[in-house]
């Protein structure tokens, strides 16, 4: 099974069983997600423990968008998959602003095929623009 396999597997588990996802998640693993201050979820998060936490931080503020796999790019080498795409109408709960957010993602896994890192590059811009009352 190819990266671009096991990335979009896991995304699609992320949305439908969260528990689920963590079992294609090294215990080990390190995501960043550099934000704007305002935004709550933004930062590093170690292990599952952090990523349950950064996706409650998620869950509290923000309603996640929709995600067309068929319009993202991949590039592989290695270990490491870069993903480049776009989630449409996100929604901030808070202010209730909608929006479409651009990303590139990196993301490295182990010799067991697990997800190790994610660095998430976000446009801060338009995120910080829609948490901002």
């Amino acid at each position: 099974m190819g990266l671009q396999t096991k990335l979009l597997d896991w995304l699609t588990l992320l949305k439908t069983d969260f528990p689920a996802s963590l079992e294609l998640v090294a215990e080990d693993v390190h995501w960043v997600n550099y934000l704007p201050e305002h935004v709550p979820f933004g930062g590093e998060y170690d292990g599952h423990a952090g990523l349950m936490q950064y996706f409650g931080e998620i869950s509290a503020s923000f309603e996640v968008g929709e995600y067309v796999d068929e319009e993202f790019e991949f590039i592989e080498s290695d270990n490491t998959m870069v993903m480049v795409g776009a989630e449409n109408n996100a929604k901030v709960l808070s202010t209730g602003k909608v929006f479409d957010l651009s990303f590139v993602w990196v993301v490295k896994f182990n010799e067991e095929g697990k997800i190790c890192y994610l660095r998430e590059h976000n446009d801060t811009a338009a995120i910080g623009d829609a948490f901002r009352n």
